[in-house]
């Protein structure tokens, strides 16, 4: 059944993408793709042949309510959601990025797993790796990761939901009309003072240290915050939260990046 079903999924048409959004895990990707082992790196062409990482890593997005359908729980593998200001459970029965980044590690690597099995791995753990350095997908104020929480940018800007002002638009002002893949060989050009640095901890160190982010920076910086808001308000972002919002984003998607490569180059020595 898995076998049939994983088969079918690979040839299911382009549909659209949410988390981080299409841009966003498509320069993770791109990054990822620079920092790549000979080995890893071939290994990743025989499983994909004609789709490249970048695409691969928004398939989890594009086939949404396919994956779900299969695995009704998926929904929840984008996403921790661990409270800023309470201590509640927030990984029922596994169904958090974090949990299933190892499981879909291990199917990675086992060399007995079908060619269809392992491409869904590897295209779900790219994925899960980039969504755990969105700080929206780690942290949340009772307001499903900033997705009921309204902000503009600017006093008399379009408003957003605060979890896509991250997701997307500080992502795209950052990009600013560029190929995502020449703003993600800037970005990595940038961020090589840090790489060794980041190229050591785990999941679990790297999700805490997305978590931190969006309780102490995101949430705790936001104008007026308070635990667990329910005003329905517009809050107007402040022009020094709007600036380290940009260098924040950045930042995670160039870790989020080298992760990847870090990830793969060990499962697939």
């Amino acid at each position: 059944m898995i076998y049939a079903m994983i088969a079918s999924l690979l040839i299911l048409p382009i549909g659209s993408a949410k988390a981080w959004g299409n841009l966003g895990h498509r320069i993770t990707a791109e990054i990822a793709e620079e920092l790549l082992t000979p080995t890893s790196r071939s290994q990743i062409h025989n499983l994909l042949a004609d789709e490249s990482l970048a695409d691969a890593a928004n398939y989890m997005d594009t086939h949404r309510d396919e994956l779900h359908a299969y695995w009704p729980t998926s929904a929840r593998w984008h996403y921790d959601n661990k409270e800023v200001c309470g201590a509640a459970p927030y990984c029922r029965d596994g169904a958090c990025a974090t949990h299933q980044i190892e499981i879909f590690r291990q199917q990675l690597a086992d060399k007995n797993a079908s060619r269809s099995q392992r491409v869904m791995a590897l295209r779900l753990l790219i994925h899960m790796i980039g969504d755990i350095h969105q700080p929206l997908h780690m942290a949340d104020n009772n307001d499903r990761g900033g997705n009921d929480t309204w902000v503009r940018m600017y006093a008399g800007a379009q408003r957003y939901r605060l979890h896509e002002i991250f997701d997307t638009e500080l992502v795209r002002d950052n990009v600013h009309h560029r190929r995502d893949f020449l703003y993600a060989h800037e970005l990595l050009s940038r961020v090589q003072p840090q790489l060794a640095v980041w190229q050591t901890g785990n999941v679990d160190s790297w999700a805490k240290e997305s978590y931190q982010s969006g309780a102490k920076f995101v949430y705790g910086s936001l104008p007026e915050f308070t635990c667990g808001m329910q005003d329905s308000h517009t809050i107007t972002l402040t022009p020094e939260y709007v600036s380290n919002a940009h260098e924040l984003v950045a930042t995670q998607l160039a870790k989020a990046g080298v992760r990847i490569a870090v990830m793969l180059n060990e499962t697939l020595k």
